[in-house]
């Protein structure tokens, strides 16, 4: 609670409350976008984040925008925070709804946004050393190396890749971030992960974040909408972690009474049996009865 600027993931609802805050979430888009070598991005619309009925906990998307490059283009953006490694199943989940929620009854197939899925986790990434990673659909030949291009006409003969129609995604660990800035990203990263602004820092959104999260600088009321929103982020996470380990120790436990079945099962000594697995003599006769 001692940190300068308000949690970032917390601070994207707060800025898209206002047109003139708009700006610093689009240069975070920008930013990560860049990093796939993709163009600049404004805020054309905000999405209903919860539109979806079926669960509160599938609601929890922080913001689902429509943005546009300077081309014209028109994509959904959906910025997502994360406690779980189950993030890439809700992930799938929540692009199909976007795409299922945002296509009306009279509307054909060729009025489907691509949809970028931005998923801000609060874990390290298992299996993963990279702090940025970048998914998306490709189509090769069967039994070929190389990526097909594949060009899809509409009925009004625009020309496009078949790769702008699927979802992609960008998963961003943040506790993976080592501090080393290189890129306008890297900035960003350093800002979800301290909540503060170094000197120095050469983005062109950096002043208005830090002027605009500052914590000082919020109302009474918005600061206690604040806390109790990082109260119950707290929770969620201690929650999560509690049940991991609780699911872990059950897991070991399972598997110790597997390998005593095992082992009376080949006549082992029951001592033996309880020095290899940390077994109790009554549970493993438990067993064998």
């Amino acid at each position: 609670m001692a940190k300068p600027l308000i949690s970032f993931d917390y601070a994207i609802k707060y800025l898209l409350k206002d047109k003139g805050d708009y700006e610093i979430v689009e240069g975070f888009i920008s930013a990560l976008f860049a990093s796939e070598g993709y163009g600049p991005v404004k805020i054309t619309a905000l999405l209903d984040s919860e539109s979806n009925k079926e669960s509160k906990d599938l609601k929890s998307s922080i913001a689902d925008l429509v943005v546009a490059d300077e081309e014209g283009n028109n994509y959904i953006v959906e910025i997502d925070r994360a406690h779980t490694d189950m993030f890439l199943n809700k992930a799938v989940f929540n692009t199909s709804r976007l795409i299922v929620d945002n296509i009306g009854a009279s509307q054909n197939y060729f009025q489907i946004k691509k949809v970028f899925h931005i998923n801000l986790l609060y874990f390290p990434f298992k299996n993963a050393n990279a702090l940025l990673h970048h998914g998306k659909v490709i189509f090769h030949e069967i039994d070929k190396k190389h990526p097909l291009d594949v060009h899809l006409v509409d009925r009004r003969m625009h020309i496009y890749d078949a790769h702008n129609v699927f979802p992609e995604y960008f998963i961003v660990s943040i506790p993976l971030f080592d501090d080393v800035i290189k890129e306008e990203i890297h900035e960003w990263l350093y800002l979800m992960k301290h909540s503060e602004v170094k000197k120095g820092f050469k983005s062109p959104y950096m002043e208005k974040v830090s002027k605009r999260l500052d914590i000082l600088k919020m109302s009474p009321k918005e600061r206690k909408v604040y806390d109790t929103y990082i109260m119950d982020a707290m929770k969620k996470r201690d929650y999560i972690v509690s049940a991991e380990a609780k699911g872990l120790e059950k897991g070991r436990q399972e598997g110790m009474f597997d390998a005593a079945k095992n082992m009376l099962a080949d006549n082992f000594d029951i001592e033996v049996i309880k020095k290899i697995t940390g077994l109790s003599v009554d549970q493993i006769k438990s067993l064998r009865q």
